[in-house]
């Protein structure tokens, strides 16, 4: 597998990020994957959060996953690139090319 770094500029259009949706997330969107192609070399989280949420087109799958003030994952979400938590990471600001994956797992909280 050639690494990143290693692909010429007409690559970049063909790469994907791939989204793991977990629990509740993956029956609201109704796929447990949704593919983005990002038209730039990158997305941040921020803007990948607001791409899937255009994918899924679905007022309830956006309530689960978006902070209404910040426009970006929620509270209540777990997100990772490639296994690592964005707060490991530059936050929601933490860029994805094509080939990472973003898993988007939700929390659940109990009293």
């Amino acid at each position: 597998m050639r690494s990143k770094s290693s692909y010429s500029s007409k690559d970049i259009g063909k790469l994907t990020i791939k989204v793991r949706l977990i629990g509740g997330l993956k029956s609201l969107a109704g796929k447990p994957e949704i593919y983005l192609a990002p038209r730039k070399g990158a997305l941040t989280v921020s803007e990948a959060i607001l791409e899937l949420c255009r994918k899924v087109s679905r007022t309830d799958f956006e309530r689960a996953l978006v902070d209404p003030r910040s426009k970006t994952v929620g509270p209540n979400v777990v997100a990772l690139v490639n296994d690592k938590h964005i707060s490991v990471l530059q936050g929601s600001e933490t860029l994805i090319r094509g080939n990472d994956v973003v898993t988007l797992v939700p929390v659940s909280h109990g009293g």
